[in-house]
């Protein structure tokens, strides 16, 4: 019993030592509400990724139906048959917008992607820098607007 009573004191001695000292005291209810508005920057964050991959695989889908599309009135233009030389003029025509597309499909893509994540990190930036105003604000004994 007795080493009970001395680890009692000790505890003790510990737990007084700060308010002896007047350190200042976490403010536990801040930081638990600061832990969930982090944790709803992140669900956040993820909602946003999401929405932007959606949005991606949605564009990527339309340009693959204009790629088909295109395809399939190329080869009705071949079927129809004509002179060889208005044939390759064509195939050649193809081979050139089919070029000039994926280039300008790819750069669509990276630019929808590009804003995806910049969107995706504003939110994040935000959280972080509130997150910071807070341990600010707590380290000076104030508490943020």
């Amino acid at each position: 019993m007795a080493e009970k009573k001395s680890t009692d004191d000790l505890v003790s001695m510990f737990m007084n030592f700060g308010k002896d000292m007047k350190l200042p005291q976490p403010d536990l209810d801040a930081i638990v509400a600061r832990h969930q508005k982090n944790l709803e920057a992140l669900d956040q964050a993820a909602k946003t990724a999401g929405s932007g991959a959606s949005s991606i695989l949605t564009r990527q889908r339309e340009m693959v139906r204009e790629a088909l599309e295109e395809i399939s009135a190329m080869a009705d233009r071949v079927k129809t048959g004509g002179d060889p030389k208005s044939m390759m003029e064509t195939q050649a025509d193809f081979a050139k917008r089919s070029f000039e597309m994926a280039i300008k499909n790819t750069s669509e893509i990276a630019g929808m992607a590009q804003q995806s994540g910049a969107e995706t990190f504003k939110v994040l930036q935000k959280s972080m820098q509130e997150t910071l105003e807070d341990i600010r604000a707590a380290m000076s004994g104030q508490k943020r607007k």
